[in-house]
C-alpha cells in the first residue's frame, strides 16, 4: 500500500515538473527573443542617427556626436551578453552563411578582373 502510495506521488511530481520546466522553457523563449529584438532596435536607432549626423546640417553636431558613441556602447554592451539572451543561433548561423557566400562571390570577381 505505501508503494501504491509513493508510486502516484511521484508520478504526480514527475508531471508537475515537466509542465513546470515546460512553461519555464517557453517563457525563457519568449524573453530572448524580445531582448534580441531590443538590440535590433537599438542598432537601428544608431544607424539611424549615424545617418543624421553626416547630413550637411548636422555634420559635427557635439551632441549627435555623443549619441552616437553613446548607441555604440550600449550596443557593445548588449553583445557582451548574447550568448546569455540568445537561445538559438539559427539567425546568427543563416547570416554567417549567407556572408560567407557573398565573400565567395565577390572574391571570384576580384580574381576574374
Amino acid at each position: 500500500m505505501i508503494e501504491l502510495l509513493i508510486i502516484i506521488v511521484s508520478v504526480l511530481l514527475n508531471m508537475f515538473f515537466v509542465f513546470y520546466t515546460r512553461w519555464l522553457l517557453k517563457n525563457l523563449n519568449f524573453l530572448s527573443e524580445n531582448t534580441v529584438n531590443i538590440v535590433e532596435t537599438i542598432e537601428n536607432f544608431s544607424n539611424h542617427l549615424s545617418a543624421i549626423h553626416e547630413l550637411e546640417m548636422f555634420y559635427g553636431d557635439d551632441t549627435i556626436q555623443n549619441l552616437m558613441t553613446h548607441a555604440k556602447q550600449t550596443i557593445n554592451e548588449l553583445e557582451l551578453y548574447k550568448d546569455v539572451y540568445t537561445l538559438t543561433n539559427e539567425e546568427v548561423e543563416l547570416k554567417d552563411i549567407f556572408n560567407d557566400e557573398t565573400e565567395t562571390e565577390e572574391e571570384g570577381k576580384e580574381e576574374e578582373q
